[in-house]
């Protein structure tokens, strides 16, 4: 797949870029992330420029994507993100083919379309979720996620700030050092599914697709037995407006705060934020949830998010979550 790159510069004095590498993953996080940082480093003008400019690329991809799959994938009937979003291209669903489809359970949906990838029905629904075909190559997949987020706060391996979720349930001060501006969100995700390195999750196994993909299976199955979602609790437009709600939740977890809830009232509203010290934290059923709609989307879905969330982290005997050269394997990527 082609390398999208775009600069975006401060005024002044500090030049940043950003690069998104348009491939077989993209994370729900990107968009959200790079934005949210963007105003709290002053840069919101020009890497808003350039968050627009790769989600038209994301959607012209799914463009030329949907033509070979029209008899059973999904697409946009606009050529643009949905500006009603509560997040920039965080769902675009009033704009979609299977429309309707968005506002019903996803179970209901996915029953009435045996054999159909989720993410190829319900492929644009947002800038990062699109169809990837049925033949997963997870090591890559996870390689792509990480450079998708790369984002201009990245400047390496340990340089960003320490943070210690305190405010987690039932984890005694674990830390990680915030490199990029995700990590909070996806390093506290992975651990609380068990999927970082040294939770019992072998990044090895990714080379055989089906293992992967049956394990994945095992954990929605898990995640089901334990927490027992109602067909109500999982419809599609409600799990991608939720998505930026989580990333404000998971900032209250810390007193090492980033930034201070969204720029977007109702975010904050749906997410109990009224300052950082009265803020609602994210639990262990949230990411259940979030993770578990990509389970009902199909196995090869989840099984994705599970090679990103492991691939590029593990957790480390200090309870401190080490991403990359810190961990026993670690994506074909630079850090």
């Amino acid at each position: 797949m082609p390398l999208h790159r775009c600069h975006c510069s401060s005024n002044p004095p500090e030049q940043v870029s950003c690069t998104f590498r348009i491939g077989n993953m993209a994370s729900s996080r990107a968009v959200a992330w790079v934005l949210s940082m963007a105003v709290h480093h002053g840069l919101a003008n020009d890497v808003e420029e350039c968050v627009e400019d790769f989600a038209t690329n994301m959607l012209q991809l799914e463009q030329a994507r949907v033509t070979l799959h029209e008899d059973e994938c999904g697409h946009l009937l606009v050529d643009r993100c949905d500006p009603q979003a509560n997040y920039y291209c965080s769902n675009n669903c009033r704009f979609h083919s299977h429309r309707a489809d968005c506002y019903r359970p996803v179970e209901d949906v996915m029953a009435e379309h045996p054999g159909v990838d989720g993410y190829c029905w319900f492929n644009g629904t947002a800038g990062w979720l699109m169809y990837a075909g049925p033949d997963p190559n997870f090591e890559e997949e996870a390689a792509n996620g990480v450079l998708v987020l790369r984002d201009p706060s990245y400047k390496g391996l340990n340089t960003g700030k320490l943070i210690t979720f305190r405010n987690f349930e039932g984890v005694a001060n674990l830390t990680t050092y915030a490199d990029c501006s995700h990590y909070i969100y996806d390093d506290l995700y992975a651990y609380s599914l068990g999927f970082l390195q040294g939770q019992g999750l072998d990044p090895a196994w990714m080379k055989n697709s089906s293992l992967w993909m049956a394990l994945s299976k095992n954990k929605c199955d898990e995640i089901q037995a334990t927490y027992n979602f109602s067909r109500e609790e999982l419809v599609l437009a409600d799990w991608l407006d939720w998505n930026p709600v989580i990333a404000v939740m998971t900032m209250c977890t810390t007193d090492d705060y980033l930034y201070p809830g969204s720029s977007n009232p109702e975010i904050n509203k749906m997410a109990g934020w009224r300052s950082i010290r009265d803020c609602r934290p994210v639990t262990h059923r949230d990411f259940a949830k979030h993770h578990y709609v990509k389970c009902l989307l199909g196995y090869r879905n989840s099984a994705a998010d599970m090679a990103y969330l492991n691939a590029r982290a593990c957790l480390l005997e200090e309870n401190r979550v080490g991403h990359f050269s810190e961990c026993p394997y670690m994506p074909n990527v630079d850090f």
